[in-house]
């Protein structure tokens, strides 16, 4: 699965799955998710990750539960391939 396909994938999960109102067109891949941009909250952010866990069917470990990671769709994306990748190796 390529960044494109992901980042489509994390719109499309924003958009129907969460209690954010907006549509797959008005999330920038660059904007931040947090307060600043899309306006995530804690419960958000943990409906998102939940919610990546299932769609992607990877696990993030207790030390990857940053916000660094989480900072936009484009760093959430890189992580999801790395995680992706690292599970194909494994």
């Amino acid at each position: 699965m390529d960044q494109a396909s992901i980042i489509a994938k994390l719109k499309e999960i924003i958009a129907n799955e969460l209690d954010i109102n907006l549509t797959v067109e008005e999330i920038d891949e660059n904007t931040s998710l947090f307060e600043d941009g899309l306006g995530f909250d804690s419960i958000a952010t943990v409906e998102m990750i939940s919610l990546v866990e299932k769609h992607f069917d990877v696990q993030f470990e207790d030390s990857e539960l940053s916000p660094e990671y989480f900072g936009n769709l484009n760093i959430l994306s890189k992580f999801i391939i790395n995680k992706l990748e690292a599970g194909v190796a494994a």
